[in-house]
């Protein structure tokens, strides 16, 4: 008789041995009930037989085979899988809520779709044995997350940059955490940076850990050791590297703070830390004027895998995909993600593929469209259409960076490394608060999907996105049309200054325009009462006219026609219900087709 036969008899005995027989009666609170938690493939479990008083809650502490992932479970109730360290082990919690009656419970697993090996190349494994370790992943994204590697493997006077397809790093390169292509029998080679003699380095030991206060070597790649002496290195202090003739910078995983002028007047290119590191002052690459590119390697947990922001990276991976396809792209914030129905888009230019790039309103759009940029071509379509509640943000005024530009970089890193942080500005303090913002969050890992929750972060049983981009859940129209939050926002020509926002769009525009891609300016959707008094029908009439002047781009739709009644928003003034989607969509539709065959006219 095999295991799985023994646990269900052992189930049945538990039953019948029972006070009274729980069976699938509802049991008064305070009595027992027994549940088994079946042997299947792909897993074990700790303690497979627990006991507990009915209404109570139950854990399982349940260790995945390689290859396999959680899938969920037959538990009618409701129930959580989670990680049970924050590693990248698959060893999970499996919570019971609410158990009424004894039963036996299936825990459902699948195989990973993909495998990837990872090898030390020069490096050794953490368990002074392995320097080859595989990867397994069960397709959440179109491309895969790879693995921290700092946790796996390591190597005496070297810091672990990254991963290669080639040994000899010629081949195509990607940070630790962040994505890559999928293929076949894909080996992926660490690469290892060795440590700068610390002859170089001046240093002062503190309690328990080295500051670095000064450099006097001339290397062009200075790589600062994780430890001097066996020492940890832990903050590199004002002025440490005050106008040092170098290209590359690497600072090792463990460095916890860059303090003030740390770097000021040092002729660095390029920067790599590890987003271990907490702090970086806000002036500690003051007057760094080369400083263009900032790689960051994965050595944390992610804290926001399955959240709104994680959904950049998604999009962003079908955008890439679709990099040499003809295709229309949506964009602005949450009401572009909230707003269309995308394949409803698709069906009426069949022509086109369809990305919807929404994310959130309330962080500036120049570096979301500088990366839409980079995956577009001549004949594609980019409909823009700015949110007015953040105008300065979705007009490319606002240069400044905050934390959810990386909350939406978080799961892909590399994405950030292809920005020219010249041009922009408080790069630095908006990473600073990105981690004191995430500093207490749970961490998740990477196979999460934000399609598997709903805007609130809530498991849903059906996906929340669709491979467009669209958020999909139903949402009921309101019953009121009343707005919700009381925010009037000015639909005014003086609301919207030339120099201060139509300029800086319009100059960013003029980079689509000039690649050939036709952009077309479109309205978002808005509560009509969550309006100013002074937006009134004559001075939107008059906002309509001056947008049409000034802009570069041709504006398609009607501003009266992106004001709804309450009735067809959902939970905020501009995330619209599911049949406001239906009739946005349609405006849309009409309004692209009468612009196209305007433009085919001449």
């Amino acid at each position: 008789m095999n295991t799985r036969n023994l646990s269900f008899l052992w189930f049945v005995f538990l039953i019948f041995a029972s006070i009274g027989g729980c069976g699938k009666k509802e049991k008064e609170t305070g009595e027992l009930c027994h549940i088994v938690l079946e042997e299947g493939e792909g897993f074990y479990a700790e303690e497979p037989v627990r006991t507990v008083e009915t209404g109570s809650d139950i854990s399982f502490k349940i260790i995945l085979e390689k290859g396999y992932y959680s899938s969920g479970t037959d538990y009618q109730g409701e129930y959580e899988i989670a990680l049970s360290e924050k590693s990248d082990t698959e060893t999970v919690i499996l919570t019971l809520h609410d158990i009424k009656y004894s039963e036996s419970i299936c825990f459902l697993t699948e195989k990973g779709k993909y495998e990837i090996c990872y090898d030390a190349n020069g490096g050794n494994g953490k368990d002074g044995v392995t320097d080859f370790v595989k990867q397994y992943d069960k397709g959440t994204h179109l491309r895969i997350n790879t693995l921290r590697g700092t946790d796996i493997f390591y190597r005496d006077g070297f810091t672990l940059v990254g991963w290669n397809t080639e040994a000899d790093g010629t081949g195509t390169q990607v940070g630790l955490g962040s994505r890559i292509q999928w293929k076949e029998d894909l080996t992926l080679f660490a690469q290892w940076v060795p440590w700068t003699d610390i002859a170089g380095f001046n240093y002062e030991v503190q309690g328990n850990y080295a500051v670095i206060t000064g450099y006097s070597g001339s290397e062009e790649k200075i790589c600062i050791p994780s430890e001097i002496e066996n020492i940890p290195v832990r903050t590199i202090a004002e002025k440490a590297f005050y106008g040092t003739d170098c290209k590359s910078v690497i600072l090792s995983p463990g460095i916890y703070e860059v303090e003030k002028w740390a770097f000021q007047n040092s002729s660095i290119e390029e920067l790599w830390f590890s987003d271990d590191l907490a702090r970086i002052s806000g002036y500690a690459f003051e007057g760094c004027e080369k400083l263009k590119t900032i790689h960051i390697n994965a050595v944390q947990l992610p804290a926001y895998s399955g959240n709104y922001f994680d959904t950049f990276q998604d999009k962003y991976d079908r955008l890439q995909a679709l990099k040499d396809t003809r295709k229309i792209v949506l964009f602005s914030g949450s009401s572009t993600r909230f707003g269309y129905d995308s394949e409803k888009i698709k069906e009426a230019f069949p022509q086109y593929e369809v990305v919807n790039m929404g994310v959130f309103a309330y962080s500036p759009a120049l570096p979301q469209l500088e990366l839409i940029l980079e995956c577009m071509k001549e004949g594609d379509i980019l409909l823009d259409a700015p949110e007015f509640d953040a105008a300065n943000r979705q007009f490319c005024s606002q240069k400044d960076l905050d934390y959810a530009v990386f909350a939406m970089m978080e799961s892909n890193y590399d994405t950030f490394a292809r920005l020219d942080i010249r041009n922009y500005s408080q790069v630095f303090t908006a990473y600073s608060s990105y981690q004191e913002t995430r500093k207490d969050m749970e961490r998740k890992n990477y196979q999460l999907s934000a399609a598997d929750f709903d805007e609130d972060g809530n498991p849903v049983t059906e996906k929340s996105y669709n491979k467009y981009g669209d958020y999909i859940l139903y949402r009921p129209n309101s019953q009121n049309e009343e707005p919700v939050y009381g925010l009037p926002v000015h639909y005014t020509v003086n609301a919207f200054p030339k120099e201060t926002y139509l300029d800086p769009v319009n100059q960013e525009f003029k980079k689509f325009l000039d690649k050939g891609i036709r952009v077309y300016f479109t309205y978002s959707p808005r509560n009509k009462y969550a309006l100013s008094k002074e937006s009134t029908e004559e001075e939107r009439a008059r906002l309509h006219q001056y947008l049409k002047e000034n802009l570069i781009v041709p504006v398609i739709s009607e501003i009266e026609e992106s004001l709804y009644s309450g009735v067809y928003l959902y939970g905020t003034d501009n995330h619209l219900s599911t049949e406001g989607v239906r009739i946005r969509t349609e405006i849309a539709i009409r309004d692209i087709k009468k612009q196209l065959e305007k433009e085919e006219r001449k």
